[in-house]
């Protein structure tokens, strides 16, 4: 059958992977040294069309940041309005505004381009990289997603699969798909621990692995703790120095943010092999009586690793939340298994040293290991149609009845398939369809809740006396979701699930 590629569509970078006719594995070429795309796209003019993606793409982050979209996973498929976007979209220097549709987009020459196709731009270059190293086409794929990503934001990644002629074989959770790399590698049976800190979110996800098949026991994270956030606090830091030695205020500018920023990813890339760095960034701002001002440090490991240690606690955390879920220690578990760039750093290995063993990049690459797992994926569905593994629900599903009273009706690491009820007794005799809003958080009273929709239920089923109905929520091997209402003696309707924002 024709093989199906794996795609890592990440908040910093982008990868790819297949099988071959012969059962070998191909990674995807990039550059000549390099097998990761990042996930920039440049839009030069106003004709949308001619953008640029990856290595040229990122070299305007400096140049042209108006028109440089990055990073933009964390935004995609969210609502605009959503406590998430506000709190976040000023830390950009494109402009995130309102799409049509109410989720979040870019403004670019006065165009409003949903982020969907913007993330459509970067699937479409990764494949077309994949279709000149096979030789031929690829018409379906395997797509990653993080554990904790809402239902929006899986279906916002499969149409951007679907704009470049994909179709959509699965979505995996990316913790999920390097554990399939990683079962691929081991035959006994063990407990793992993946531990995927990547450029734009972090999760947690401890599995069984046994005869290369894989069962998630429990699964969390962070949905804006990554790479990036390493950078941008030792960008505040040299900001902050900045400020302090030529006396002039550069945090509002957001070119001077974007060079530190840059200038201290650089930085703490070196500072994984060396102990110290001398960080210059010349001409980084203008003093207001004139002239030009060059920004110099030098900057220690120990230092840096000072500055970065309250986010890896952040990581450490959410890492001992799912431990505790799960009803394990860290002895229970084998094998710890490193995923995403930001786990090259020492103290993050040092960090977590206490668990009895730490996979090395030879086991499973950090920055690859997702894109194979799905490659892999992909293979198993090719040959027997049969995935491999059982995944678990990340965010609980919950419904808002009359009167905002919240309901939890799938709980946080049910496996999937799956199927819950709950009764909906009570409702009120109105005429009109009664609206119950489904939507995903880890805080039934948090505002920064994922809404999935509304489902309305008809008059109906309020008129009988002797009936109450439940509402019954089923959530797909794949993570789709689908409502119906039920009662006894076999009645039922299927439901439909209205995103009222679109």
């Amino acid at each position: 059958m024709q093989p199906i590629l794996g795609i890592d569509f990440g908040t910093t970078n982008t990868s790819a992977a297949w099988f071959d006719a012969q059962g070998k594995l191909k990674i995807v070429p990039v550059t000549d040294r390099s097998a990761v795309l990042p996930s920039v796209v440049w839009f030069p003019s106003a004709d949308l069309t001619k953008c640029l993606v990856g290595p040229s793409a990122r070299t305007q982050l400096i140049d042209d940041q108006k028109h440089t979209v990055f990073g933009a996973k964390r935004f995609l498929g969210r609502r605009f309005n959503s406590e998430f976007v506000s709190k976040h979209r000023d830390r950009f220097a494109f402009d995130l505004v309102e799409g049509g549709d109410g989720y979040s987009a870019v403004l670019i020459y006065g165009q409003t381009i949903p982020l969907v196709d913007v993330a459509g731009v970067v699937v479409r270059d990764i494949v077309a990289r994949a279709v000149r190293a096979a030789g031929h086409p690829f018409t379906q794929c395997v797509m990653t997603v993080p554990a904790h990503a809402s239902v929006r934001q899986r279906e916002a990644v499969r149409r951007a699969a679907e704009s470049a002629g994909l179709k959509v074989a699965a979505i995996v959770n990316e913790p999920t798909a390097a554990a399939l790399y990683y079962a691929n590698l081991r035959s006994p049976k063990q407990t793992v621990l993946i531990f995927d800190l990547g450029g734009g979110t972090f999760d947690a996800t401890v599995m069984r692995v046994e005869n290369r098949v894989v069962k998630v026991l429990a699964t969390g994270g962070d949905g804006f703790l990554g790479g990036s956030n390493f950078d941008e606090l030792l960008a505040e830091t040299f900001a902050a120095q900045l400020e302090q030695e030529a006396g002039v205020s550069v945090r509002s500018n957001r070119t001077v943010m974007q060079r530190l920023a840059l200038a201290a990813e650089f930085a703490k890339i070196q500072l994984s092999r060396l102990e110290v760095i001398d960080v210059r960034v010349p001409v980084v701002a203008q003093r207001p009586g004139g002239g030009f001002i060059d920004f110099q440090v030098r900057l220690t490991r120990e230092r840096m690793e000072e500055l970065l240690t309250p986010l890896i606690e952040r990581c450490i955390g959410a890492t001992e939340d799912v431990l505790q879920r799960a009803g394990l220690q860290p002895k229970d578990i084998d094998e710890l298994v490193l995923v995403g760039g930001q786990t090259r750093m020492p103290l993050v290995r040092r960090r977590l040293a206490h668990f009895p063993n730490l996979s090395s990049e030879k086991d499973v690459h950090p920055e690859l290991g997702v894109a194979v797992g799905a490659a892999i994926l992909g293979r198993n569905l090719s040959r027997t149609r049969s995935s491999g593994l059982n995944d678990v629900i990340a965010m609980p599903v919950s419904v808002m009845l009359v009167g905002g009273r919240t309901v939890e009706v799938i709980a946080p690491n049910t496996p999937v398939p799956c199927t819950r009820s709950v009764p909906l007794e009570g409702l009120p005799p109105w005429s009109a369809p009664v609206p119950l809003v489904l939507f995903e958080s880890l805080e039934q009273t948090s505002v920064d809740r994922e809404i999935i929709g509304t489902v309305h239920i008809s008059e109906e089923w309020r008129t009988r006396a002797d009936v109450t109905p439940s509402l019954e929520l089923t959530v797909g091997q794949d993570f789709s979701l689908s409502a119906r209402i039920v009662a006894p003696g076999g009645m039922q309707t299927q439901l439909q699930i209205v995103d009222q924002r679109r």
